[in-house]
């Protein structure tokens, strides 16, 4: 069962626009991805971009799906990339612990599906592409993963290694041994199935000591979506950098970044709307990957390499492409550089971010793809699901008021006779006040303030008793109350909508590999708003 809650959670105002209203930001974006006649305009720009190293990427690319054990299909999209005529829809993300969140499988399959539908819709190979972050620097962000533990509590697996140089690459951040105590303490937490010895037993080959944090996440990911041929390319191989040297030479000599988003952020403050990436004056869109990943800055003297303070030239960075790495403004011009890349999948934090690169891509002389929505879902359990019918709400009402919904299920386990009771005392006390006073007010108008401070004091004085007794009701009935926290443990961790905070390993215990092709199955390309799933 699929139903939809509405616009994405925590949607931007440009976002939202994009999705439901494309005129009103059409200045910002390459296409409307929602027009099927535009792939056909982008695949014919994308055809006009000369990849000479196609062949390399290709050889590249095999290699990296040797080291991921990737299966045949991947193998056959990547032998395709090397044709002139296959084109690519790509997604990324950054590499985190046992997969990261929900939605980072939800944006692999979106794109294994776009890509399967744009290959029938033009009539040529397609291929879906994961683009592996494995540069990001941001530990903190990628080192733990959700779960929902079989008391249904959520909780937050971290991996800590015992050395963790700072602004390291999850590509050089090494598991140690504290990874097989963290499998353990995962297998402890979580419910026991018949699948759970066979996934956890999997997720242990990939995530072993010395495999690195983003080897492990493209094994695991290479495992899950084994039945789907996606491509996995990591970033942080060093052959790759040859090939986009022209990329960041022309950032580090030209200043485009900073100059045209800078440009294109005054026009979208003027639309009205937020900007989501930061330029500053003088810092090019390239790290340097030294000791760590650090910033530039344009000095008269050449690059300052911010950590170190080393002054580096121009022609010292451009001729050691392997110490460059990209910021998340120059990103997507090193993918698509190295990509035929017609479509890009991306949740709404990114609709928002590449509203601002459009001047970037024209300067670089690249066709921008279509930016399309990721499928976004909340999953409902059978437990979940009796729980919320016992309630008499639904997993929409929760997700759109939390609080509210927790007074609901409070107010249910009073008697009904008991609320109505209360409810026509507020009702019958209030009016007679209201009575009183307008007898009142006539003889001495100056006892106005003094009714409407009665009748507020009253009203509090039984609002109080109501929460006085719904509170005692709380303490009583601590299996119900213990019901509704599951809920809200499952649909809102921590506040937040369920893809954004929970892994899929839960879900792969409890229905197996299975699990991934429901999921995919469930994906509707017409549907761009967050829905309700029913396992």
């Amino acid at each position: 069962m699929q139903s939809t809650t509405g616009q994405f959670f925590g949607t931007s105002q440009i976002s939202h626009d994009y999705l439901h209203a494309f005129e009103k930001v059409a200045d910002f974006f390459s296409a409307d991805f929602k027009d099927v006649e535009a792939y056909k305009t982008l695949a014919e720009k994308t055809d006009r971009v000369k990849r000479p190293f196609r062949r390399e990427l290709q050889h590249i690319l095999l290699q990296q799906a040797e080291v991921f054990s990737c299966n045949d299909q991947t193998k056959e999209n990547i032998t395709k990339l090397g044709d002139p005529d296959t084109l690519a829809v790509v997604t990324g993300q950054q590499t985190g612990l046992f997969g990261g969140p929900l939605y980072t499988l939800y944006k692999a399959l979106t794109t294994i599906k776009l890509a399967d539908e744009l290959s029938a819709r033009l009539d040529r190979p397609v291929v879906p592409v994961f683009y592996l972050v494995s540069e990001d620097h941001d530990f903190a962000e990628v080192q733990w993963a959700g779960i929902v533990n079989k008391s249904n509590t959520f909780q937050k697996k971290t991996f800590a290694p015992e050395h963790l140089p700072q602004r390291q690459p999850v590509a050089e951040i090494l598991l140690d041994g504290s990874i097989e105590g963290l499998l353990s303490d995962v297998h402890s937490a979580t419910t026991g199935t018949e699948f759970k010895e066979e996934v956890l037993a999997k997720l242990a080959e990939c995530y072993r000591s010395g495999a690195s944090f983003s080897l492990a996440f493209a094994r695991w990911f290479s495992l899950l979506l084994a039945n789907f041929g996606v491509i996995l390319l990591d970033a942080f191989d060093v052959r790759l950098k040859p090939l986009v040297k022209d990329v960041f030479a022309r950032e580090l000599d030209e200043q485009i970044t900073e100059k045209t988003i800078a440009e294109t952020n005054t026009h979208l403050e003027s639309a009205g709307y937020h900007t989501q990436l930061v330029v500053q004056n003088n810092r090019p869109a390239v790290f340097i990957l030294k000791n760590g990943r650090h910033s530039l800055e344009r000095t008269d003297k050449g690059y300052k390499n911010l950590d170190s303070q080393e002054i580096l030239s121009f022609h010292e960075l451009v001729a050691q492409p392997h110490l460059l790495s990209p910021k998340a403004a120059l990103r997507p011009i090193v993918q698509d550089t190295l990509l035929p890349t017609i479509a890009y999948v991306g949740g709404p934090g990114e609709i928002a971010y590449w509203a601002q690169l459009k001047g970037v891509y024209q300067a670089f002389e690249l066709p921008m793809p279509a930016v399309v929505p990721r499928a976004s879902f909340t999953l409902i359990e059978p437990k979940i699901k009796r729980h919320l019918d016992k309630f008499g709400l639904s997993a929409q009402q929760v997700i759109a008021g939390q609080e509210e919904g927790g007074q609901t299920v409070l107010r249910s386990l009073v008697p009904e006779e008991t609320t109505q009771k209360i409810q026509h005392s507020r009702e019958s006390i209030i009016r007679e006040i209201k009575s009183l006073g307008e007898t009142i007010v006539p003889v001495d108008p100056t006892l106005a303030s003094l009714v409407d401070k009665t009748k507020s004091s009253i009203e509090k004085q039984l609002q109080s008793l109501e929460q006085r007794m719904l509170k005692s009701v709380q303490d009583r009935e601590q299996v119900v109350l213990a019901q509704w926290q599951a809920v809200v443990e499952n649909l809102l961790p921590e506040g937040k909508l369920q893809e954004r905070q929970v892994s899929a390993l839960p879900f792969l215990i409890k229905y197996h590999w299975a699990f991934v092709d429901t999921i995919y199955q469930h994906i509707d390309l017409t549907n761009f708003t967050h829905s309700i799933v029913e396992l």
